[in-house]
């Protein structure tokens, strides 16, 4: 194991960054089981919605833009069943 995980691991650290943006690395189920609440951007679509989702994420580990993008992409899902 390297020095710097060890370290981490001493002072009870994660391993992971603050903030998980799924914008830049790939949100896997191990990563968003670890995450803190308002930690992960998640990128505004439906489809990367469906997979958070289905890999377990919930909302309140969304940060907090990423759940009014949430909010927005369910009301204009909504307004267009609608229709």
């Amino acid at each position: 194991m390297s020095e710097a995980i060890e370290q981490k691991l001493e002072e009870h650290k994660s391993l992971f960054k603050d903030e998980l943006d799924g914008t830049k690395v790939e949100l896997t189920r191990e990563n968003i089981q670890k995450a803190a609440a308002n930690s992960i951007n998640v990128v505004n679509n439906g489809f990367a919605y469906d997979d958070y989702f289905k890999m377990g994420g919930t909302v309140s580990k969304m940060t907090f833009q990423s759940t009014k993008n949430f909010k927005d992409f369910v009301k204009n899902r909504s307004a267009e069943k609608i229709k």
